[in-house]
């Protein structure tokens, strides 16, 4: 027979009613009670009714995850920040996508919060760009918290990563290893991220008093085909570049896979570089120097500001920055027969 809470409470020496506090995550319970209670729940196997907890507070407990587009392996590494998160604070989380582009799929997340459907929402890029939505959700005081967000000017929480840091040391390791033709493929123009890194990467290089070579610049969309098509065209400057650095891993492994393609090597005839560090840097072969963008954490310090957010907690600071690393791996190394002019 499946135990209860009354099961619970006996166990753990305490009331009902703290059992019941400690289930709803609720303040003013002692950290020793509360560990109490809880060794008890995992010792009796107990699993508290959702529906009667709901009920009882009015509350879905659960969270929204918002995305469009969106590569699947930094889906995978947002997941697993949001997923554990919320789920060790008692929050299911719903996927939801949305095209901001499309009214309908608009109305679908205002439909999701009026019908109580969550408590609070997590945009990742480039959702946090409907304007529109987030004022509607703002003048309801509904809770939401962005992503590495293109606006950061606005008065609503956001978690985001050094980018033009992460672009900049990037730039000046391939400089350090002899590198002056430095190819870039730039990401999506209406992330900001995308403009902090290319921003990153051209005072980098002007910084050493390198003019920026405009035919080195390709444009994708953060995909792997991007990163191909991209690079098969840079294959054409002459003298082509000796490295080229990608706004993401995807376009990076796409842009390996170009290099091989004509009949070259990599990194001995052309270095590549990613950002952001993704499961697939350390699955392609060569494995990818990249900047490591910490998604995952930016995605539980996103989902533990939302939380904090729905308990009430009062936001000291409506914004968070989390560095990046240089991860130097075995795609990139010195220019094939020293630094070109």
């Amino acid at each position: 027979m499946p135990a209860t809470i009354r099961d619970v409470a006996k166990r753990a020496g305490v009331s009902i009613k703290t059992v019941s506090r400690v289930i709803n995550n609720e303040p003013f319970v002692r950290e020793t009670t509360r560990q109490k209670v809880l060794v008890a729940i995992d010792e009796l196997g107990f699993v508290a009714n959702q529906s009667a907890r709901q009920l009882a507070t009015g509350q879905s407990f659960a969270i929204g995850l918002i995305f469009h587009n969106a590569s699947w392996h930094y889906l995978q590494d947002v997941l697993r920040g949001v997923l554990k998160t919320a789920r060790d604070s008692g929050y299911s989380t719903i996927l939801h996508p949305c095209d901001v582009s499309k009214e309908e799929d608009i109305q679908e997340i205002l439909d999701m919060v009026s019908q109580q459907v969550v408590d609070g929402l997590l945009f990742t890029p480039p959702t946090d760009n409907a304007t529109t939505l987030l004022q509607a959700l703002d003048k309801q005081e509904f809770p939401f918290v962005r992503l590495t967000p293109s606006d950061r000017e606005s008065p609503w929480p956001y978690v985001t990563a050094t980018d033009y840091r992460g672009a900049y040391d990037m730039t000046h390791y391939l400089q350090s290893l002899g590198h002056k033709r430095i190819g870039y493929v730039v990401g999506p123009p209406e992330q900001r991220a995308a403009h902090d890194r290319f921003n990153g990467y051209q005072d980098a290089l002007s910084e050493e008093g390198i003019v920026i070579a405009h035919e080195l610049i390709g444009y994708g969309d953060d995909h792997f085909e991007a990163g191909f098509t991209a690079v098969q065209k840079l294959l054409d400057v002459q003298p082509r570049p000796t490295a080229v650095f990608c706004n993401n891993d995807e376009m990076a492994a796409g842009a390996s896979a170009a290099v091989y393609e004509a009949g070259l090597s990599v990194p001995g005839d052309i270095s590549i570089a990613g950002f952001d560090d993704v499961t697939l840097a350390r699955q392609v072969w060569p494995a990818l120097t990249t900047i490591k963008q910490p998604i995952c954490e930016i995605a539980q310090a996103g989902t533990q500001l939302l939380l904090g957010i729905l308990n009430g907690k009062e936001l000291t600071q409506i914004s968070q920055e989390i560095s990046t690393t240089l991860v130097v791996r075995k795609s990139t190394g010195p220019p094939k027969g020293g630094a070109h002019p």
